[in-house]
């Protein structure tokens, strides 16, 4: 068996901030180089991660559909009885109801539910995800562009991939109610786990106690509420935000969080910009608390990394977090109230830092991503006869 696996965010460098998908394409990729579970090739896009990154809406519906052509065709010359096809995409995904008519085996990971994103940052959660799709399905034809890659790309996607791969049963779930005519058996649930970690960090002192966020520069990383909420915090830190402004809107999102730092009193924020390798390390190794307040997110990739790194928490409270976050070494807060408290009990009790940090530790070693990938390659082995 072959293993086509179409990934529009693969072979990105590491100081580019492609995001999860990216991530988990290099590290997949990694894994079944090592252990070749089957024979499989990757299919990347002609341009640049380093350029997608920088692409204006436009640009990037225009890339979505010129490598969706691209990567159909590289399909198309394949024996649909002697491959699958991975995808690691849903809008930047290829075309599924034609690789479906021609007897393409195609199985999806689902980084992120678009559709249930779209509802939640675009439409405020005044419209729930089961709604959009229902009322949106009859017109799916007559959407433009970008629209279509949200929902006519993940409806053919659910319709006609014969397995899905989701790192969250409230993931699945969401699914479900969307597109109630789906087979539950075709949704598989594979929490990526921890990545293992290149080498252990230096700790570098602050002087004052040290939170850490780690994310690209992007709205729904919540990173503008965590600074409003610090405002009125009566409590003194140093907080490190890594990441740096990507894809539609990152530029702009990036100038907002500049201007309400300067507002914050107690709080020295420095922005650290994208980190990879050993500094990403020195500072995981740094922090005395990893906060993670993304306001929507499917999984919690860099959460993980943290906890993997002995650090206790601080998650807003969504799918992604909660499917993570235990009380014996993270807190899971709704409101502003819910995190100076957090705030304050944890930086005035090192000992209790320190009993999370190990239970961090404990809970990330038995969650190894290698465990996920190995999952995800006997489902596709399993599923491709």
């Amino acid at each position: 068996m072959k293993v086509i696996y179409t990934a529009a965010h693969a072979g990105a460098a590491l100081n580019v901030p492609i995001g999860g998908g990216g991530a988990i394409a290099r590290m997949l990729e990694q894994e079944w180089r090592g252990s070749k579970p089957f024979e499989f090739e990757v299919v990347r896009p002609q341009e640049a991660a380093e350029d997608l990154v920088r692409y204006t809406q436009r640009q990037y519906t225009q890339f979505c559909y010129r490598f969706k052509s691209e990567m159909t065709n590289r399909i198309l010359r394949e024996d649909p009885a002697q491959c699958v096809v991975l995808s690691n995409d849903i809008s930047e995904g290829p075309d599924f109801e034609l690789l479906a008519r021609h007897g393409y085996r195609v199985f999806t990971i689902w980084h992120v539910d678009v559709l249930a994103f779209v509802a939640r940052m675009y439409m405020r959660g005044w419209v729930r995800p089961e709604q959009a799709a229902r009322w949106m399905r009859p017109l799916e034809r007559w959407l433009p562009g970008p629209l279509r890659l949200v929902f006519t790309n993940q409806h053919h996607c659910v319709r006609h991939s014969v397995g899905h791969f989701v790192m969250t049963e409230a993931m699945k779930q969401t699914i479900l109610t969307c597109y109630p005519e789906t087979d539950a058996s075709k949704v598989h649930v594979i929490p990526w786990g921890a990545p293992s970690i290149a080498s252990p960090g230096v700790r570098r002192e602050a002087g004052l106690p040290a939170l850490l966020t780690l994310s690209r520069i992007s709205p729904e990383k919540g990173l503008d509420q965590l600074l409003m909420m610090l405002r009125n915090w009566p409590g003194r830190a140093q907080l490190k935000l890594c990441g740096a402004a990507a894809y539609m809107g990152g530029a702009a999102h990036f100038a907002k969080l500049q201007w309400l730092a300067k507002q914050l009193r107690g709080v020295e924020v420095i922005f650290a910009g994208h980190l990879s390798g050993q500094d990403k390390a020195d500072a995981f190794a740094s922090a005395d608390i990893f906060i993670f307040p993304s306001v929507f997110e499917s999984y919690g990739l860099t959460l993980m990394e943290a906890l993997s790194h002995g650090l206790p928490v601080i998650a807003f409270n969504h799918d992604g977090a909660r499917a993570i976050v235990q009380p014996e070494f993270g807190v899971l807060v709704k409101n502003e109230q819910e995190l100076h408290a957090a705030l304050d009990d944890l930086l005035s009790n090192p000992e209790k830092r320190k009993r999370m940090g190990e239970a961090a530790r404990v809970y990330a070693a038995a969650r190894p991503f290698a465990r996920a990938a190995a999952e995800l390659a006997s489902l596709l082995t399993a599923n491709s006869r």
